[in-house]
Parts: C-alpha cells; structure tokens; sequence
C-alpha cells in the first residue's frame, strides 16, 4: 500500500518553498524579539528611576544614560527593519528574503543587546530571581538559534544582496 502523500508546490520548488515559509516564521519572529527588546528596555528605565546611588537616581548618570540610549537605537532600528518585513510579506514583495533577513538579523541583535544591558544597568539585582532580568536574557538567547543561528542569517542576508545586485548588473 502507497501512503497518500500530496505534493506541496510545484516539482523542483521544494527549496525555495522551505525558504519561503523560514522567511515568513524570521518575520514574526522578528516581532516577538522587538517585543522582548522593548520590555528589557522598559525595565532598565524604571530600575534606573527607582534605584539612587550619590543621593540621585542612576538614571541621571552619564554612564548609564549611555546604555539605556543604546539600548533605545537598537530596539528602534530592529522596529524599524520588522515593519519593513511586515509590509514585504503583507504585499508579496520580491524584496521578502532580503526584508525577512534584514528584520531576523536586527532584531536578535537589539534583543540580545537590550537583555544584556539590563541586567548592566540593575547591576547586582539583575542577577538575582527577584527580578525578570534573567527571563529576557535566557529568551533572548533561545530565540537567537531558533529557526537558525545569527550567523546563518547574515549569511543569507548577504546572498541575497549579492543575488540582487548580480540581477540588476545584468539587467
């Protein structure tokens, strides 16, 4: 007896089919990261309010108003290059692999790079349970090898570029 296997697409176009849906999955994925940065970011700042050092808020520090910027860009930039994915995959772009890749890679990074700067800023306390600075920092670092590792996504990123701009030299 046969198992009653249906194809999906067309034959030949398993590949680019797989990529297709990697593309629309680094797309939302992208948004959760954004998400994640966001509220690393929020938590910095209100620690940064709540907690005094010198008889002034940390928060007023050059030092610390430094990370929490950073940590502002890179959350902005990754929101930036999501919405940019979003409207690829909503209108059926041509530019969605490299608009997924732009978004996946950018928001890994601001995710990441929020996680690590909060529990900088809450100093002794981030390391703690009694806050939530380890959750972002351990989700942080999951979603970054879900659906592939950093790397692997820059290196698609860069393909595809490339691709693009062999596509337009011989046009």
């Amino acid at each position: 007896p046969q198992a009653g296997v249906k194809p999906w697409g067309p034959p030949g176009a398993g590949l680019a089919t797989f990529e297709g849906v990697f593309d629309r999955a680094a797309v939302l994925m992208a948004f959760e990261q954004v998400g994640g940065a966001d509220m690393a970011l929020q938590a910095a700042c209100d620690y940064a309010q709540e907690r005094f050092a010198f008889g002034r808020p940390i928060g007023s520090l050059q030092a610390v108003k430094h990370l929490l910027a950073d940590m502002y860009v890179s959350a902005t930039l990754a929101r930036s290059n999501a919405y940019y994915g979003a409207w690829a995959l909503s209108t059926g772009s041509t530019e969605l692999p490299e608009a997924a890749a732009t978004a996946r890679v950018s928001a890994t990074q601001a995710y990441q790079h929020c996680a690590r700067n909060n529990i900088q800023v809450h100093g002794g306390m981030g390391f703690t349970w009694e806050f939530d600075c380890h959750l972002h920092y351990r989700r942080a670092n999951l979603l970054a090898l879900a659906l592939g590792s950093l790397s692997s996504w820059e290196d698609r990123l860069v393909d595809r570029l490339c691709s693009a701009a062999d596509a337009r030299r011989a046009a």
